[in-house]
């Protein structure tokens, strides 16, 4: 991405550089104006980046503990999978 801007500015030294030294400068504050001009791009794209990051999810290893306390249970108390249901009746 920066290849192609950093090349021209090298052809461009190289041409005024046959032609006089009054070119020269106008060339080197070109120069300094198009590289301000990418540091001010790369703060963008710097700063956008954390924008883009992925959310974090969730840990599939983690094992929740739900207290099911005195609710209705089918099955061992022992089991290695306790299945809850939520349901509102109205």
């Amino acid at each position: 991405m920066r290849v192609k801007p950093v090349v021209s500015m090298v052809g461009l030294a190289a041409l005024a550089a046959c032609q006089g030294g009054s070119d020269i400068e106008e060339l080197k504050k070109g120069q300094k104006d198009i590289l301000a001009k990418l540091d001010g791009l790369d703060k963008q794209v710097k700063a956008a980046a954390p924008a883009a990051a992925r959310p974090q999810m969730p840990d599939p290893n983690k094992v929740y503990n739900i207290p099911v306390a005195d609710s209705f249970v089918r099955g061992p108390k022992t089991a290695k999978v306790t299945i809850v249901e939520f349901s509102d009746f109205q």
